[in-house]
């Protein structure tokens, strides 16, 4: 992404945080958006999967954040909390802006892994950072930690870099899918263009590869009708 491209992700961002009712909510996300910009749009999202380029987290954030809200006006009757799930997709993986050293050398693709990412893992570090954030606003503690909950749980399962606890709410179970879907679909994006109709295409690391369609009346370069 272009830095052009990158202050507009995040300007995109901030209008999001607006949407946010809460005020605590709103402006607890406001500064950690203010705090971290210079990491955000520097460091990737993850190595050797999705949005491993320069600004990556912050496409990534943006992206689970504009999915999750589709989500919701797609089941307008579920009667979510619209403020903890756009508080969560922009913060779910704010605890990788310490996974990574300051300087990451994705040409060379190296990482720099910081020792927090081995040792901690992003999840317990996004809360963390959330906590501390929080301790400044006089909130109530059972919310506080529904809020903590969109972040230490949003990965949906038990693993090395996964949740400190599995979902406990609808709201967060919103953020893992739209989480997975762009981390799923991002890196497909060179592969599939790549590939001729009909041929195998492999996406980075994932366990097997896809077909392309064959459909004759398949045209990537028509738009959906809406």
């Amino acid at each position: 992404m272009s830095e052009e491209e990158l202050e507009d992700c995040y300007k995109k961002c901030l209008e999001m945080i607006e949407k946010i009712q809460n005020p605590i909510l709103k402006d607890c996300c406001q500064k950690i958006y203010q705090d971290y910009k210079e990491k955000l749009i520097n460091k990737p999202a993850t190595h050797g999967f999705h949005h491993f380029f320069k600004g990556g987290l912050l496409s990534h954030m943006y992206s689970v954040a504009r999915n999750s809200i589709r989500i919701c006006e797609m089941y307008p009757n579920l009667q979510v909390d619209r403020d903890l799930i756009i508080f969560g997709s922009l913060t779910h993986d704010i605890g990788k802006v310490n996974e990574y050293k300051d300087i990451v050398d994705i040409e060379n693709d190296n990482p720099h892994l910081g020792n927090s990412s081995v040792l901690l893992g992003h999840s317990y570090e996004g809360t963390h950072i959330v906590e501390n954030y929080l301790k400044n606003y006089e909130i109530e503690e059972a919310f506080k930690n529904q809020v903590l909950h969109m972040i230490g749980s949003h990965m949906n399962e038990y693993s090395e870099w996964g949740a400190l606890v599995l979902p406990k709410m609808l709201e967060v179970f919103i953020i893992h899918f739209a989480d997975e879907m762009d981390a799923d679909f991002e890196p497909a994006h060179e592969a599939i263009q790549n590939a001729k109709p009909g041929e195998l295409y492999q996406v980075r690391n994932a366990p097997r590869p896809y077909y392309k369609s064959l459909n004759p009346y398949y045209n990537t370069e028509r738009k959906l009708r809406r």
